[in-house]
Parts: C-alpha cells; structure tokens; sequence
C-alpha cells in the first residue's frame, strides 16, 4: 500500500475518534488531576487509547466481520449488541453530543445562533457528507483530518508555551489514575472502535489484490491503527496538560465550552474563528462516521434495498437533531446508566478474543457472568 493511502486511513480513523467527547474528556482529567495530571493521563491512554486500538485489532482478527466476533458472547448478544451499540454512537448518544459541542464552540463567534438552529444546519451537512460511504472515507482521510491535526498543533504549542503554574492541590496520583481510567471509559471510543475497524478493513481490503492473504491484509490494516493511536496519544496529553495548567482559566465552565476558554486565555479574542473551526470540524467528521455506520446498520438488519438507505439515513438524521436539544449535560445523564452497565462486559470480550478467539464458552460465561455482576452492582449501590 501506498504512503500516501496509509496516511489517509490513519488520519481517517483518527478523525472518527476526535470527535465530540474528545474534545472535552481530556481536559476535564487534567482540571480535576492538577499536579497529578500525568497519572492521570495514563488513566485516559488505558481506556482512551489501549482499549479502543484493541477494538481495532480484535475485529482485523475477524477479517472486518464484526457480527463473528459478537458471537463470542452468544446468539442473543449477536443481535442486541450491535443495535445497543450502534444506537449509543448514533442517533442516540454520540451524534447528538457532537452536535451540542461543536455548537459550544460556534458560539464564540455566533452567540446568536441557537443549537437548534444550529443542529438543523449540522444535521443537514451530515446527512448529504454521508450519502456516499467512499467519498466520505476520502475526505476524513484527505483533507479535513490534516487541516484538523494542523489546528491541534498550533493550539498545543502556544498553550504550552503560555501555561501558567500547576495550581496547588492535594490531588492523589492514584485518584488521578482512576479520574482518567473512567473517564476516559466515557468516550465510548472502544464501542466506535469495533464499527471503525470493520468499515476501514472493507475499503483496504477493496484497494487491495484479490490475490492477497488474509494474514498480509491484516500486517497492513494495522499500521495506520498505530499511527492514529499515536496521533490520539499525543492529542490528548497535550490537551490534559491545557486541562491541568489552565486550572482557573475553565474553573466553573460548562464541560463544551471549556476549549473555546482556554483558546480565548491563549491567543485571545482572534482565535475565536480558529476554535469554531476545530470544533466544528472534529465534531462533523465523527457524527458523519458513526450516522454512517448506523444507517448502514439498520438497512441490514431490516434488509432493506440500497435505494431505502437515503431515507433509512433521513430518519437517523432526524433522531439526531432532537436529541441534541437535551444539550451536552443532558445527553451525558441519558448516556451514564447505559454505560455503567455494559462496558465492563464489552471490554472483558474484547481482550478474551484476542487471546482465547476460539474458546467460545469462556467468552460467553465471562461477558454475561461480569455484565450480571455489574447490573446488581448497580441495583444495590
């Protein structure tokens, strides 16, 4: 493959991952870790980073087919899994949270447009970038990635040089570590993970010799899996050092517009534009990804006709767009008690089909066993 196509695929998937969250997690563990913002942004590249390149993996194992590796956890987990999943990155959860930051950070330059304005104009540039899954393969990849990772760079480097003091806390490193270990679990990026790798997998694949083995298909998916993760790794320490170092700056600042006060401490009133842009943009690419995959998705499982999808993307659009009117808080409460409950399990099947891909009892009893557990945690606490 290529030089220039694996970079395009990293920076694609690299795009799917920045998105809405992304832009906020990380700073919110570095305001909460203060001096200990290293411990705890190891937290976040455990759950943030590790987690979500072995949801890459694990379905490059299963050559892309993400329903084979659901099997592990039983025929009904085949079935619910993914639509629970995919409804939690899609209309449901993610795309309206992405919606609801990159309003965050329009507002700075455009306080008089409203979210739901605001979300109808998104919305509608989502659906049409959707429309066609190769075309908007090339333009994550492209263009808007590097014009994205360009912002991040400028925006690391002044505000590294500009960074004040560590404020004086007495924040544990141990507390940090598990700060950022859950909250970094609140990305959900291992969820979009196991979708991601099964969508890049067919386009590589399709560019691919058909002569090509399975085991050369999978030397050379992962690579830009590395890169991304690289990519991701550098992002987010860099923004939960902003997060640690900007302490009073975002003090008391809702969770979407914390960025957009760091830029504005920063480079001052001039980078409000440059802000907008990155929010938009990182938000834009990963709603257009994940609406993708679960419009997609449902004209499967329904098996509907390929001329049904467009309407099929309509309704997901649609769902989105109200959803985002719960604001980022909001969304964050309807997210929480889903999340609690089912990732401990995903993660447990995840690292299980890595390891043991063949010994389905295991999987089966270990998802169930810990998601049960999890479930009566939760009744009981």
């Amino acid at each position: 493959m290529r030089f220039f196509s694996i970079l395009s695929y990293s920076f694609a998937i690299f795009a799917m991952f920045f998105g809405s969250g992304n832009l906020v997690f990380p700073l919110q563990i570095g305001y909460a870790s203060g001096g200990a913002f290293v411990p705890g942004f190891v937290g976040l590249l455990l759950t943030g980073i590790l987690l979500p390149f072995l949801g890459l993996f694990v379905i490059k194992l299963y050559q892309g087919n993400v329903y084979r590796f659901f099997d592990g956890a039983g025929s009904i987990a085949r079935i619910v899994l993914p639509f629970f999943i995919l409804s939690l990155l899609g209309s449901f959860g993610v795309v309206p949270r992405c919606i609801t930051v990159a309003q965050g950070g329009l507002s700075f330059i455009a306080p008089d447009v409203s979210l739901a304005l605001f979300s109808i104009i998104f919305s509608i540039a989502t659906f049409f970038l959707c429309l066609k899954e190769t075309t908007m393969i090339k333009v994550l990849g492209s263009w808007m990635s590097p014009l994205l990772l360009l912002f991040l760079a400028a925006l690391l480097i002044i505000g590294v040089i500009k960074a004040p003091a560590l404020p004086l806390n007495n924040v544990l490193g141990s507390a940090a570590l598990l700060d950022g270990f859950m909250t970094g679990y609140q990305t959900m990026d291992l969820f979009a993970a196991l979708f991601f790798s099964a969508l890049i997998f067919k386009q590589i694949e399709k560019s691919l010799p058909r002569e090509t083995s399975d085991r050369q298909i999978l030397r050379i998916v992962i690579v830009p899996s590395i890169i991304s993760s690289v990519l991701l790794g550098i992002i987010y320490f860099g923004f939960v050092y902003l997060g640690s170092h900007y302490f009073a700056t975002i003090k008391g600042v809702d969770p979407e517009l914390m960025l957009p006060a760091i830029v504005m401490a920063v480079m001052g009133d001039y980078a409000t534009v440059m802000i907008a842009i990155l929010m938009v943009l990182s938000c834009l690419t990963t709603a257009v990804a994940l609406n993708n995959i679960y419009a997609h998705y449902i004209c499967t499982a329904l098996k509907l006709t390929a001329n049904k999808f467009p309407w099929v993307l309509l309704l997901t659009t649609a769902i989105s767009c109200a959803i985002s009117m719960l604001d980022f808080k909001g969304i964050a409460k309807l997210l929480a008690p889903a999340l609690d409950i089912s990732y401990p399990g995903l993660i447990a099947l995840t690292v299980l089909s890595i390891f043991y891909k063949s010994n389905h009892a295991l999987k089966l009893y270990a998802f169930w066993g810990i998601t049960i557990i999890t479930v009566i945690y939760f009744l009981v606490a």
